[in-house]
């Protein structure tokens, strides 16, 4: 601020010192010029008026005489005596005024040149030269302005003849149309131009002085101050939150009170701090007694934090409290940096499932990532492998046996057909063992078909055969499907007017596998005469699938349950309707294949409504 103020002092003072000596300079040359053409005026008219007198006299041939400067002679009187001139001029006669004319005006003005043209610019007659050594000064502005027809021109130029800047005056003169020029020198200009520019450069320096020494004894005391404030700063930089500034008495009132104010400011950080670290080592050692790898990641996608397990389990003795380092050497997964950035762009916690390579191993882990900031979040790994690996069991075991038994299903029934053909059976009989073994095969189809579909999902990454259609054509498409099955048990399938058209981009067999499983369960486990809500809903890039009942409805355990696989609610009726316990499974795992979830929530006797949310 000092150092600005001064620069910019300094400058606005020399600005406005050079100004003031620009504009009185301009002023001063304005005044001359004008002083000096209306004495120049009066010098051209004086020869005009003694060249009349000497014609007079040179025509009488009386004695020359001396004419006066302030003779008094009347306009009328000079006019009438040129009406009496000779119209010839000689240059002896020219001469003779111009020595007369300098006897009466070089007293005050030793530069002075007087020159007489004719009308063509032709030099008759000059003070300071010979005039048949002059060439043709028409071309001169001065002269070039009277020949034009003005009365009388001044002009302010360099002169090539004699190498010396002068103020020129020309005039007609009222004999033969001759023209009268004179000039004096422009150096008092120059000489006024020195004057100022030193009276300037002394008032300037006098100016800067007073101005530099009042900036010197106003920040004197400042810089004092500030000197302390840096050698505080610094101290509490190095750490020493102990340093204060000095509270002087006897320095200004508002340096005092920032020392005051810092101080105690200082002191209430240092507090602050100190329950902070204690604060912090406190939770350094809750979270190092957790028995889950846990770590935090900042925005570049560096670990800043690990605790103890963390560091044990994927082999890193660095402290990144120090040392911090990228996150992907840690997990060696380059899809976790990803959900980092997702998580710290979009603020929401995610949850996804990882096999993660670990000392000598790899363990699948439900790794939950949740912003503590906009800068950081922080990454939890709940071990899983256990689950994992029997899920990966008991799903690679059902793909392999519901492809064993499709053979045997195919060949029961192929018997039945052939038992309906035979005529040495009684044929009551043989209808009620078809109809039950059909009715066990068909069952048995739908359940090994929901194994396949689920075992198919689970091994999925992402879906495959996406194409582009309108959601809410797809469920008129089911509404209509299921009709039948609703009518039989007075059930009304409302669907919510809007949207009228919803654009998704999925695998249409799969979301509408979603659709029916949810609409087939809620009818299926419904009582007769009601009704069942269906809505849809885009919220971002999300679409929500939402069925509502006022069915039997299940306790709050269910619901905990209900989308497990061979889940049911009520084992005998659902055994009953021919239900598999694997709708409901399906229906979550296809929402977390589109990186969504399924929910529920259900009040007995009063209802249920199920959501899933897919990405699409």
């Amino acid at each position: 601020m000092k150092k600005r103020l001064r620069i910019l002092g300094n400058i606005v003072i020399i600005l406005a010192i050079t100004i003031v000596s620009i504009l009185n300079y301009r002023e001063l040359r304005s005044k001359l010029i004008q002083s000096n053409e209306n004495y120049l005026a009066n010098i051209t008219s004086f020869f005009d008026r003694a060249l009349s007198h000497n014609i007079e006299k040179s025509g009488s041939n009386d004695d020359f005489a001396t004419i006066d400067e302030n003779e008094e002679s009347s306009q009328t009187e000079i006019t009438d005596q040129r009406s009496t001139e000779n119209s010839n001029v000689t240059q002896e006669l020219l001469e003779q005024t111009i020595g007369l004319t300098f006897e009466t005006f070089n007293v005050l003005t030793s530069d002075l040149r007087i020159t007489v043209m004719d009308e063509t610019g032709k030099v008759l007659a000059d003070s300071n030269f010979p005039g048949d050594k002059l060439n043709n000064h028409r071309a001169r502005p001065e002269v070039w302005g009277v020949i034009s027809g003005e009365e009388s021109h001044s002009n302010v130029r360099f002169s090539n003849t004699e190498s010396v800047e002068r103020l020129y005056f020309s005039a007609r003169s009222t004999h033969d149309n001759m023209i009268v020029r004179a000039a004096v020198l422009m150096d008092f200009l120059s000489n006024a131009a020195s004057t100022i520019t030193l009276s300037g450069f002394i008032i300037g320096v006098a100016t800067l002085v007073l101005f530099n020494l009042v900036l010197h004894l106003l920040f004197k005391k400042q810089d004092k101050h500030q000197a302390d404030l840096e050698k505080v700063l610094i101290k509490l930089e190095s750490g020493d939150l102990s340093a204060r500034m000095e509270e002087d008495r006897n320095t200004f009132a508002n340096y005092r009170k920032f020392a005051e104010n810092f101080n105690q400011t200082v002191t209430n950080f240092e507090h602050d701090f100190n329950e902070m670290q204690a604060g912090r080592a406190w939770l350094e050692e809750m979270v190092n007694s957790l028995m889950e790898p846990l770590v935090v990641v900042n925005n570049d996608l560096q670990v800043v934090f690990a605790n103890k397990y963390a560091k044990t389990l994927f082999n890193r003795d660095i402290d990144p409290i120090e040392n911090p380092y990228p996150f992907v050497l840690l997990t060696h997964e380059d899809k976790l940096d990803d959900l980092c950035q997702q998580v710290l762009n979009n603020g929401k916690t995610v949850r996804k499932e990882f096999k993660l390579q670990v000392t000598g191993r790899y363990n699948a882990f439900q790794v939950m990532l949740s912003p503590i900031d906009v800068d950081h979040v922080v990454v939890l790994f709940n071990d899983i492998s256990a689950e994992y690996e029997a899920r990966e069991l008991r799903s690679s075991f059902v793909a392999n046996v519901t492809h064993e038994l499709k053979t045997p299903l195919t060949s029961i029934r192929g018997f039945v057909e052939t038992l309906r053909n035979r005529n040495n059976t009684a044929p009551e009989q043989v209808n009620n063992f078809l109809e039950i073994i059909d009715i066990e095969a068909a069952r048995l189809e739908r359940l090994i078909n929901d194994i396949l579909r689920l075992s198919d999902i689970e091994r999925l990454n992402n879906d495959s055969e996406m194409e582009d259609f309108d959601l809410v054509e797809l469920l008129d498409e089911c509404l209509v499907q299921l009709d039948d099955q609703a009518s039989e048990k007075q059930i009304n399938l409302i669907p919510s007017d809007d949207p009228t058209f919803l654009p998704v981009k999925a695998n249409r067999d799969r979301i509408k596998q979603v659709l029916l499983n949810l609409l087939e369960n809620a009818i299926k486990y419904h009582r007769k005469k009601g009704n069942i809500w269906i809505d849809l809903k885009r919220k971002g890039r999300f679409v929500t699938i939402k069925v509502k009942d006022d069915g039997y409805g299940f306790d709050e355990q269910s619901a905990k349950r209900v989308f497990e696989r061979f889940y049911r609610v009520d084992k005998s009726r659902s055994r009953m309707l021919g239900g598999t316990g694997l709708g409901l499974s399906i229906v979550k795992h296809i929402a977390l294949l589109y990186d969504g979830e399924a929910s529920v929530k259900s009040i007995p006797d009063k209802g249920s409504t199920f959501k899933v949310m897919l990405k699409i």
